[in-house]
């Protein structure tokens, strides 16, 4: 793996530990990726990030929702943590629906 990468992910576990320091446990895809826009130099497009947190074992998607009457969809994602404290599925916000997730069929 390039240095490049490796920058790249310790900026994304860096984001998610800002967010566990403010209380927050699950991190949207659009948080985390505004969070590494902002504070690394490199930044990172949608379709890396998407890359980086499904191939790596660390980061779980945790769920998904669906805003009602629309078809705009928000996927939450925790980040495995070496104090061992689980992660939890969290509840749908407001004017939102949750999406079942669906095992990786690889299309």
């Amino acid at each position: 793996m390039s240095p490049k990468y490796k920058r790249t992910i310790r900026s994304i576990e860096r984001c998610f530990v800002a967010f566990r320091k403010q209380g927050q446990h699950q991190v949207s895809f659009t948080q985390i990726k505004e969070w590494v826009n902002t504070n690394s130099r490199e930044g990172v497009s949608s379709p890396s990030l998407s890359n980086f947190l499904r191939r790596r074992p660390q980061f779980h998607l945790v769920r998904k929702e669906r805003r009602i009457g629309t078809n705009e969809i928000q996927i939450y994602w925790s980040m495995e943590y070496e104090d061992g404290s689980p992660i939890e599925k969290g509840e749908a916000s407001p004017g939102w629906v949750e999406v079942p997730l669906t095992p990786n069929t690889g299309i």
